[in-house]
């Protein structure tokens, strides 16, 4: 029964890492990523989670399955020990394996701006090509921690971007310069 639990929460870590590696190659092989991968070289700039944060998810996860394992490898060789203890390395080990799942989507959830067009990559979802003449409004997003900015087509959200990511003010500047019909005196119209 020690054994167990070890085994369950190796299979469970692998299969939530083989889903993430799935779901990452299904999302490139869309119609949309290939016309991505084709305007790829007229990309004037990204914007994205800045490095650090993607960065100390990553290691927080790897501490958090380091953690899972010992306690859950631990005990096979102490058999005396609480059962309580490889139930909390089960959870760790899933919840590093989460964490470590998330900073791989946060290095894919990114905006390429090219001259006319946003693609906007959604962590292990396919890119979504947004034509900046489709953008009908620019909204701040005041629900998020760091403000920013949110571009409507229509009804539907098109993309969001924050003040905490690198190159936010590039895609600010590029929005005023193509399409300043969405900027009003203050601010965003």
């Amino acid at each position: 029964m020690d054994a167990l639990f070890s085994v369950i929460g190796f299979a469970v870590a692998v299969v939530m890492l083989a889903i993430a590696g799935a779901s990452a190659v299904l999302a490139r092989s869309s119609d949309v990523a290939a016309a991505w991968r084709q305007e790829r070289a007229t990309v004037l700039f990204v914007v994205s989670t800045q490095r650090w944060r993607r960065v100390m998810v990553r290691v927080g996860g790897c501490m958090m399955a380091i953690i899972g394992v010992i306690n859950l490898v631990g005990p096979l060789s102490r058999p005396e020990d609480s059962p309580a203890r490889r139930i909390v390395g089960l959870g760790a080990l899933l919840i590093g394996a989460a964490l470590v799942w998330l900073a791989h989507g946060m290095s894919r959830m990114r905006l390429e701006v090219a001259p006319q067009v946003v693609f906007v990559s959604r962590g292990f979802l396919p890119p979504i090509r947004v034509e900046l003449a489709d953008i009908t409004r620019l909204r701040p997003h005041v629900a998020h921690r760091y403000s920013g900015v949110l571009a409507k087509c229509g009804r539907r959200t098109a993309f969001t971007a924050t003040s905490a990511m690198t190159g936010y003010g590039q895609l600010l500047a590029h929005l005023k310069a193509e399409r300043p019909d969405l900027f009003g005196l203050g601010g965003f119209r």
